[in-house]
C-alpha cells in the first residue's frame, strides 16, 4: 500500500482539492453513497456534499487491474499501488475551488 499526501505529492494554488460529482452517478446506492462503474474500469463510491456547489471529500475507487484507491485529496490518498493511483489520478484528476465561495 501506499500513502499520498496533500503538500507532498500533491497539492492546489487555487483552493480545496475536491473530485467531481459526475464520476459517482446519479442514484444512491447505499448509507447516502453513489455508486458508478466506468467504461475504463474504475467503480467509485462517495458522499456528494452539496452547499450551492456540489464535491466530492471522500471516495473509495476499485479497479479489476489496478487495485483499490481510497482517501480524500485535501488529506491523504491511499493506493493498492503506484501504478493505480497514476492511473486514477489520470482519469479522474481532483480539482480546485474555494469553500470560501459558498
Amino acid at each position: 500500500m501506499i500513502t499520498k499526501k496533500y503538500g507532498v505529492d500533491f497539492d492546489s494554488d487555487g483552493g480545496a482539492l475536491v473530485l467531481n460529482p459526475n464520476i459517482v452517478g446519479e442514484y444512491v446506492v447505499r448509507n447516502g453513497k453513489y455508486s458508478k462503474t466506468h467504461n475504463n474500469g474504475w467503480t467509485i463510491t462517495a458522499e456528494v456534499h452539496e452547499d450551492y456547489y456540489e464535491w466530492i471529500n471522500e471516495f473509495e475507487a476499485s479497479h479489476p487491474k489496478f487495485g483499490r484507491v481510497w482517501g480524500d485529496f485535501e488529506r491523504e490518498v491511499y493506493a493498492d499501488s503506484e501504478e493505480g493511483f497514476k492511473d486514477f489520478y489520470k482519469k479522474f484528476p481532483p480539482y480546485a475551488w474555494d469553500y470560501g465561495d459558498i
